[in-house]
């Protein structure tokens, strides 16, 4: 896709609404998985699983893209980030099933775990519905000779289920559509509907490098449509934000999303 038609994917997927003539696009959903590794338990084989196998497996299913991601702060390190986007909620419900009948997975799953070594301390999982306002992962234009992005992922707890609404609304209307105009590169934003900390969001955007970050936050803290929405009432943080966690993360070498 060249540069015009990119902008134009990213404008329709920002305000949720399909261009003349074409279908409002259908919402998907995902899942955000962080596994927890040890130093002393040989975290890179984890890592070649997933490269080798897992993700493979999913592409194959139809699933993606898959976005794999190693921290560098704001989550306890080593880790492993997998972001998963699902067409369907039919998807989610049937791909481990579909998985388990993959016969080069099984091998593969055999004998990751047959040594009895262990391959990961423990995993949490959320599974998100993505905004109206960005229904689908958004993936950067990339080649191979560019440096790998920057991204921060962020979770907004809100204070009660109608704060929550109130945030999805504010990114809906026009919280992404300055991200953009400030430069930022919006990958995914999703409510959770299963997991911990609910009610939560999250979401990912990415940067060149943590200077691009620095310039983008800076551009959005005084942005004059943000100065206008940040004090409407229902809007405002103590009304629809309770707390935030910020990580930064790096894209492993095979994410689909770099």
């Amino acid at each position: 896709m060249d540069r015009r038609g990119f902008v134009k994917a990213g404008l329709a997927s920002a305000f949720g609404a399909a261009w003349p003539g074409q279908p409002a696009p259908e919402r998907h959903f995902y899942e955000l998985r962080i596994y927890e590794l040890r130093n002393d338990i040989e975290p890179t084989r984890i890592q070649t699983f997933f490269e080798e196998h897992y993700v493979p497996a999913l592409r194959r299913l139809g699933v993606g893209p898959v976005g794999v991601f190693t921290p560098e702060a704001g989550i306890r390190r080593p880790a492993l980030i997998l972001l998963i986007d699902y067409p369907t909620l039919e998807q989610v419900a049937t791909v481990a099933d579909r998985l388990a009948a993959d016969p080069e997975l099984r091998s593969a799953w055999r004998e990751l775990e047959a040594t009895g070594r262990l391959a990961y301390v423990r995993y949490e999982s959320a599974l998100y519905r993505a905004f109206a306002g960005h229904p689908s992962v958004e993936v950067p234009p990339t080649d191979p000779s560019r440096p790998p992005r920057l991204f921060e992922l962020r979770f907004y707890e809100a204070p009660h289920t109608f704060g929550l609404a109130a945030k999805v609304d504010m990114f809906n209307q026009e919280e992404i559509r300055i991200f953009r105009d400030v430069g930022m590169a919006p990958i995914f934003f999703g409510e959770a509907i299963a997991g911990s900390r609910l009610p939560h969001l999250a979401y990912i955007v990415a940067f060149d490098d943590m200077a691009a970050r620095t310039r983008a936050w800076a551009a959005f803290a005084a942005n004059p449509d943000w100065q206008r929405i940040r004090t409407r009432p229902g809007w405002t943080d103590p009304e629809a934000v309770s707390n935030q966690q910020i990580a930064f993360l790096r894209p492993t070498r095979f994410s689909d999303i770099r």
